[in-house]
């Protein structure tokens, strides 16, 4: 079986989706699957397979496509310049894929609306297309927006011309579609609200590779925490929608009742600027340490004493099983696919989505409680360890390839 994994966005820049490809590669490849693996440079603004080393510029056919959509001869398609950037870019990403080569592959596996649109427009076979979705496309727009236009709500937003379209992205990419992967029940739920059929679903977790963890945890992280501090840790991307913001605007007000803490961020992204001024904003800049991106989360995560989750939308982040697996205990946000991810009060804790005020309070608590934070930390550990088998998703990944290929009328 040759399959392609392929995405519209950066391919190395998404993080938890990253992780998600490369480990399904491999365990893939394990199986006997040939895997090539497609996605977007943007810093060359190319195309590529990544592990082919094979590439096609977007320069080459961008004045061409900027002749044909101009707004002069479609005033409407220009006229949103966002929707217009993402018309643009989908058109390019379709005629590279197009020059790449998809047509020898058995199954395509889209991680994402766009490209899985991408794909089925340019397929001159059927080929069976299985889409992963990892978020849900047109709420982490509303959340970009709401990020400027604080007042605006999700139910307005899906209603506005943007709105419409990206969901029109989802639904046409669901539509066309032989299999769905979801890794939570929320997920699904979104889809099923666009009148996605019950039927195309199949749920299989996010999983890590656990040998390989084990082995980044043992390297030494080459920081401490100051003598007396207690490290509370986020590791992940700094953009509005993961809700560092709130963590900061809940670690000032614990500040004000007790500074045996200190906070460290990993990670990397347009609102570091703006995070670090909030930090100083709030007289707190001492009490966070911004260690930018780092190659070894495991090991960093031995030093923490509690991992926050504060996303205001987050199907099933790495981050917070990476945090489990360190035994590390974990507060998330009560939104999207997070609360899935623990038993409150057991594994970890649940605090409501953007409440500054609650997340201080609990905080407040464990930094108290020792023994609580210790045995919770274990119990996230151990669960984490039975339920986040990468042999298990791959194997399981590799049975929808299989259901999806008998869907569409071929043979392996």
């Amino acid at each position: 079986m040759r399959v392609l994994l392929v995405t519209y966005w950066e391919l190395t820049h998404m993080g938890g989706i990253w992780t998600y490809i490369r480990q399904l590669a491999d365990r893939l490849a394990v199986l006997g699957v040939e895997v090539d693996i497609m996605g977007t440079n943007g810093a060359r603004n190319e195309v590529y397979v990544r592990n082919l080393n094979r590439s096609f510029s977007k320069n080459l056919v961008w004045p061409m496509l900027q002749a044909k959509l101009n707004p002069t001869d479609l005033p409407q398609f220009t006229a949103d310049p966002l929707l217009a950037y993402y018309e643009l870019n989908r058109y390019a990403f379709e005629m590279a894929a197009a020059y790449l080569g998809v047509e020898h592959y058995d199954v395509i596996h889209a991680q994402d609306p766009v490209a899985a649109v991408a794909m089925k427009r340019i397929l001159k076979r059927n080929i069976p297309l299985v889409t992963s979705y990892h978020g849900a496309l047109a709420r982490e727009a509303f959340y970009d927006a709401q990020n400027s236009n604080p007042q605006m709500t999700l139910a307005s937003y899906l209603q506005s011309k943007r709105g419409r379209y990206f969901l029109s992205l989802e639904q046409r990419s669901a539509a066309q579609s032989e299999l769905i992967l979801v890794s939570s029940h929320w997920i699904k739920s979104t889809l099923t609200e666009l009148s996605v059929p019950e039927s195309k679903f199949r749920q299989i977790p996010y999983a890590v590779d656990l040998p390989n963890y084990r082995k980044a945890a043992t390297a030494k992280f080459p920081h401490r925490a100051p003598r007396g501090k207690k490290v509370i840790a986020f590791t992940g991307r700094l953009e509005y929608i993961k809700g560092v913001h709130v963590l900061i605007q809940a670690l000032a007000i614990l500040k004000r009742r007790r500074s045996d803490w200190i906070c460290w961020i990993a990670g990397e992204g347009n609102l570091l600027d703006e995070l670090r001024g909030q930090a100083t904003e709030a007289g707190i800049s001492s009490d966070i340490v911004f260690w930018g991106k780092l190659d070894n989360i495991p090991s960093f995560l031995t030093h923490a004493d509690i991992y926050v989750q504060p996303s205001l939308q987050d199907t099933q982040p790495f981050s917070v099983t990476e945090a489990q697996l360190a035994g590390v205990p974990v507060i998330v946000s009560g939104t999207a696919g997070m609360p899935e991810m623990v038993e409150p009060g057991r594994t970890g804790w649940v605090v409501p989505p953007q409440d500054v005020d609650s997340l201080s309070e609990l905080l407040y608590a464990l930094l108290e409680d020792d023994v609580t934070r210790k045995k919770v930390g274990a119990a996230a550990k151990s669960w984490a360890e039975q339920h986040r088998s990468l042999e298990e998703m791959g194997l399981r990944t590799f049975h929808v390839y299989q259901e999806a290929i008998y869907r569409g009328g071929r043979s392996t």
